[in-house]
């Protein structure tokens, strides 16, 4: 699991809303005339539990961009099968299109990354952190802002989903 500066914001985000909860619970308690004490610490230990996910998520952890995608792209489904034949096309997609930006193993060190600004993302990294619809959005639409491409009109909805899978199966160790 790679740690990340969206992964500590959403840790804290939990632990903020457990705060919530249990200043809630400590102010009902009290309006009854009940000990609340027990919700009051519970609360100030999720509040400083999230206040240290947010620094760590601030000062250590790398930030991993993401572009924005419309809602429904992420509930997209890959509608080709989950098989070597398909890694093995999404491959040889990935070598043809992909590799001069994102090198061979998908780490953003092929040989034309060190002209782009920004430097193109390390998809063994990034790949497993989004939604299979994220992936086939920024590979059909380019991202903005930076040397990523469309590619929905050199490759056809099949191809970019083939590619998808390669990515996922690159990213887990287990590319063909």
């Amino acid at each position: 699991m790679t740690i990340s500066r969206q992964g500590f914001e959403q840790i804290a985000v939990l632990l903020a809303a457990g705060t919530v909860v249990f200043a809630l619970l400590g102010l009902r308690e009290r309006r009854r005339g009940e000990t609340w004490r027990n919700q009051g610490i519970a609360a100030g230990v999720l509040a400083a539990a999230a206040s240290v996910a947010l620094i760590l998520g601030f000062t250590i952890a790398p930030n991993i961009p993401t572009p924005a995608v419309p809602f429904t792209a992420r509930f997209a489904q890959d509608p080709t099968p989950d098989t070597n034949e398909t890694r093995l096309a999404g491959k040889s997609l990935f070598q043809v299109r992909c590799v001069v930006c994102h090198g061979i193993e998908g780490r953003g060190d092929g040989p034309a990354a060190l002209t782009l600004l920004p430097r193109p993302v390390n998809l063994q990294v990034h790949v497993p952190l989004h939604a299979p619809g994220e992936i086939d959005y920024w590979i059909s639409e380019g991202v903005p802002g930076t040397g990523m491409p469309p590619w929905k009109t050199q490759l056809s909805e099949t191809e970019r989903w083939q590619v998808v899978r390669y990515l996922q199966a690159l990213a887990a160790g287990t590319a063909p």
